[in-house]
């Protein structure tokens, strides 16, 4: 399904930009109304769930064979998910008191920039090379 791999292509990037925003508008003059767009809990959270559940559907769904390999899906489908779960994560924290759970948690916050610049990189690879084997 050549839509869904487009699909996958479009929330890793959302994501990575959701997630590399504040950094982005800090260097970028052009990039501060999409922070402030991408700053929005409401905006976080539903790009947050579509990362992860496109990541998620990319693990079980198969693309064609002659579009993409299999193998090539693997990495844009975890860094969907990671990307969705640490954007999902940083909106239930700004909204509870709750202290922090552990490392993992401290983490997905700690590297949320790089994380999302990764999540570009891959996407926009992706896109431009979708026959090759890791990406």
């Amino acid at each position: 399904m050549l839509q869904f791999y487009f699909l996958s292509i479009l929330a890793n990037i959302l994501a990575g930009a959701a997630l590399a925003s504040e950094y982005l508008a800090g260097r970028f003059t052009v990039f501060v109304p999409f922070r402030e767009l991408l700053s929005r809990r409401a905006w976080q959270a539903s790009i947050g769930v579509l990362a992860a559940a496109v990541g998620f559907l990319k693990l079980l769904i198969r693309s064609s064979a002659a579009d993409v390999p299999v193998v090539g899906d693997l990495i844009p489908a975890l860094l969907g998910m990671a990307m969705g779960a640490s954007l999902l994560l940083h909106v239930v924290r700004e909204k509870s008191d709750l202290p922090p759970m552990g490392r993992l948690e401290r983490a997905a916050l700690a590297y949320r920039v790089p994380l999302g610049f990764v999540g570009i990189v891959v996407a926009i690879l992706h896109f431009l090379l979708p026959g090759a084997l890791f990406l």
